[in-house]
């Protein structure tokens, strides 16, 4: 007892010693095995980052694709407006008949048609434009007579229905209504062509028959297309139109003036050129002859001062036009509002945005009830 009491520090420390020996080997042990758990816990955490990092490899360009799809978005809705406004240029509806036209009774029709026989005749009588007889295309008012000039009764691909008029649906009716008032502009358009110096004769205008009592009726005045139909604009479903032939027989400068005022929609698909010569016979030169002095005068031959060549003259040519009246144009606009996988999950505001730079603001209500109504059902 004397060696502790002796010694009670050096006993106090060694049990203090021991003492915290013993706590800090049982924290020790503590610790470890926290610290294990945390190594585990951050091996699962860097597996499973891996992992995200493994998923989200295939959205990286996310943002890259949609701006790229954005941009896309902006070209096609640039490429839409300059497509409309190319087609409405063409269609020009402030000037289209077809467009313009108002719905009339068959028998309006047959009153505007009766009307024009007698309007376009005084027209090409007052520029001297000579027309075909109903029987055959010759032209029966000569030039330079101011007398006897036999009345004439060409029809302007009419020819069926003057004094005539079957009984027509107001559909087919309206129809060859539309095609008067476009053959009328033709012929306004023709008599602005002629000149003062030179003939001009109006050899036929064909147009394609309006509808099934139509055919039955309309005779020579038809336009039948055989390859020609391959030059025309009009598409199924996309382009419609009307289609005449007119032939003229004149000079080249009234196939130039009458092409230049064709405007749309007026389209001008094809143009065919039939030139006629006339040759005529020089008048018979007069015979050179010398007599041979010391010959029979059964040898003596009359020997020619020189060859004459036939004279060649132009007359005028024929001028054949294909033209085609664009009526209706149709880019199927609607069809991509048809199709749900293009618009799935679609934000509103892009959808307006794209309809608004491609010019065709006036459908946004309709496309948004047709995609988003849909979505909420």
């Amino acid at each position: 007892m004397n060696i502790v009491k002796d010694n009670l520090i050096i006993v106090i420390f060694s049990v203090l010693s021991a003492l915290s020996f013993v706590i800090l080997l049982a924290y020790s042990s503590s610790i470890t095995t926290e610290i294990k758990e945390k190594e585990a816990e951050i091996k699962r955490a860097a597996k499973l980052q891996e992992d995200y990092h493994g998923e989200l490899a295939e959205f990286k360009n996310l943002n890259n694709d949609f701006s790229q799809a954005k941009s896309e978005l902006n070209q096609l809705a640039a490429l839409e407006k300059k497509q409309t406004l190319f087609w409405k240029k063409i269609l020009n509806p402030r000037e289209n008949h077809m467009i313009k036209w108002k719905n009339k009774a068959a028998e309006s029709v047959n009153a505007d048609i009766t009307r024009l026989f007698s309007s376009l005749r005084a027209r090409c009588r007052a520029k001297e434009i000579e027309l075909p007889s109903a029987a055959n295309k010759t032209p029966t008012i000569n030039f330079g007579l101011t007398s006897n000039k036999p009345e004439n009764n060409f029809g302007f691909g009419f020819s069926s229905y003057d004094g005539f008029w079957p009984s027509f649906n107001p559909e087919e009716a309206n129809i060859i209504g539309v095609q008067a008032k476009i053959i009328k502009e033709i012929v306004e358009i023709l008599t602005q062509s002629v000149t003062e110096s030179e003939s001009l004769s109006l050899v036929e205008i064909l147009r394609e028959y309006a509808g099934e009592v139509d055919l039955k009726y309309i005779k020579n005045d038809q336009l039948s297309l055989g390859t020609e139909q391959q030059l025309l604009l009009r598409t199924k479903g996309k382009i419609e139109s009307l289609v005449f032939k007119v032939s003229i027989k004149g000079q080249s400068m009234h196939a130039r003036t009458f092409i230049n005022q064709l405007r749309p929609p007026f389209m001008l698909r094809n143009i065919s050129v039939r030139r006629e010569i006339l040759i005529e016979e020089p008048p018979q030169e007069d015979l050179n002859f010398i007599p041979n002095p010391f010959g029979n005068s059964g040898d003596q031959t009359p020997i020619p001062k020189s060859k004459s060549s036939p004279i060649v003259k132009d007359v005028n040519s024929e001028f054949i036009f294909l033209i085609e009246y664009v009526t209706k144009v149709s880019n199927n606009f609607d069809i991509l509002f048809e199709n749900k996988t293009i618009w799935e999950n679609a934000e509103e505001d892009y959808l307006v945005e794209f309809l608004t730079d491609s010019g065709n603001s006036d459908i946004i209500e309709d496309a948004k009830s047709k995609i988003f109504s849909s979505e909420q059902n």
